[in-house]
C-alpha cells in the first residue's frame, strides 16, 4: 500500500494548499480569468496571477526556470515543507514523476520564432533545456538532488492521473522509497490560441474547454500517511486522432480494476470526483460510465472543478 504523506499546490485560488481548500469551501468561487496575447484581447483562461517565487526559491534558480518549472518546484516546496532539509530516505531512492499537457511549449515557441525570423544562430540558448515536455521534472530532480526515476507523462488531461498511477507502482515494487508525483500546465497564450481557433476554449455562448494552468504535487511513499493508495486502474480505448471514445467500456473497466485492488465494490464508495472538463462528448462519456458502474447507487459527487479552477 502506497501512503500520501504530503501535498503542495499552485492553483489559480493562489499559492498552497490553504488557498485552494478556501476556494473549494465557497461554492462560487470562480477563478479570474485573462491571459494576455499579442495581437488581441486577453483570452478566457485561468492563470495564477499571484504566483511568485520569492522567498521560495533562490532567484539565481528561479530566473534560470521557465514557468511550468517554477510552478512545480514551489508546489514540490510545499509537498517537502514538513521534511525541512533532511529526507527520511536517500535522495537516490526519491524520484519524480509529472504529467503536463503543454510544458515546453513557450521555450520552443520562442526559440522557433527566432530561427524563423532571424535565423538559427539567434535561437536563444537559455530556451533550450525548458523546450521539451520532461523539462519541468527534470528540473525538480536536480533542484532537490533526487536521484530516483525520472519521468514525464504527455497524455493530455489523463496526465497527471497517469503520473501518479506510475508513482505509486514504482514504490509499491521498490523501484523508489519515494516519489514525488502530480502535474503541471502553464497559461500559454500560443497554445490557448489554437484552441480558440479550433472552437474548443469556451467562450460566453459556446461550450469547450477552459484551459487553466498551475501545478500540484503528492508525496507518495511505503510510510503510511493520512491518505492511501488503496486500487487504481487504467485502459485505453484507441479512436480516431480526432475523435474523443463513445464507448465507456474502457473506462468502466478501468474503475472496475481499481475497486477490485482495493477489495471494494462499487456501493461502498461515498465520492466520485468528476473530471468533466468542459467537453460535451467527455461529459456524456463519464456519466455513462458511472451509471453503468454504480446502478441505483448514487454517491456523493464532486464536480465544476474544472469550471471553477481551470482544466
Amino acid at each position: 500500500m502506497v501512503g500520501i504523506g504530503a501535498l503542495g499546490v499552485v492553483s489559480g485560488a493562489g499559492m498552497g494548499l490553504d488557498a485552494l481548500k478556501k476556494a473549494l469551501e465557497q461554492p462560487d468561487f470562480h477563478a479570474p480569468l485573462g491571459l494576455p496575447r499579442p495581437d488581441g484581447p486577453p483570452l478566457p483562461v485561468v492563470t495564477c496571477a499571484g504566483f511568485d517565487t520569492k522567498g521560495i526559491l533562490p532567484p539565481l534558480v528561479a530566473r534560470r526556470l521557465d514557468r511550468p518549472s517554477r510552478l512545480l518546484a514551489v508546489a514540490a516546496k510545499e509537498a517537502l515543507a514538513n521534511f525541512a532539509a533532511v529526507l527520511p530516505w536517500p535522495r537516490d531512492q526519491v524520484g519524480v514523476c509529472a504529467g503536463t499537457w503543454n510544458a515546453g511549449t513557450d521555450a520552443l515557441a520562442e526559440i522557433l520564432k527566432a530561427v524563423f525570423t532571424v535565423g538559427p544562430e539567434e535561437a536563444p540558448p537559455m530556451h533550450f533545456p525548458n523546450s521539451v515536455a520532461n523539462a519541468a521534472a527534470s528540473q525538480l530532480g536536480i533542484l532537490e538532488k533526487l536521484g530516483g526515476p525520472n519521468l514525464t507523462f504527455f497524455e493530455k488531461q489523463a496526465s497527471g492521473l497517469r503520473a501518479i498511477l506510475e508513482a505509486s507502482r514504482l514504490v509499491e515494487t521498490g523501484r523508489a522509497q519515494a516519489m514525488l508525483a502530480g502535474g503541471v500546465d502553464e497559461a500559454q497564450w500560443l497554445n490557448a490560441e489554437c484552441f480558440d481557433r479550433l472552437k474548443a476554449l469556451r467562450q460566453p455562448g459556446r461550450e469547450g474547454f477552459l484551459l487553466g494552468e498551475g501545478a500540484a504535487v503528492l508525496l507518495l511513499s511505503r510510510d503510511r500517511g493520512p491518505v492511501s493508495i488503496v486500487g487504481s486502474g487504467a485502459a485505453a480505448s484507441p479512436t480516431l486522432p480526432h475523435c474523443y471514445p463513445e464507448d465507456p467500456h474502457g473506462l468502466i473497466g478501468a474503475c472496475q480494476k481499481a475497486l477490485a485492488q482495493a477489495g471494494l465494490a462499487p456501493a461502498q464508495v461515498d465520492l466520485v470526483v468528476s473530471l468533466a472538463n468542459g467537453s460535451p462528448a467527455l461529459s456524456r462519456l463519464e456519466e455513462s460510465a458511472l451509471l453503468a458502474l454504480f446502478g441505483s447507487h448514487r454517491p456523493a459527487v464532486l464536480g465544476g472543478l474544472a469550471e471553477r479552477l481551470g482544466a
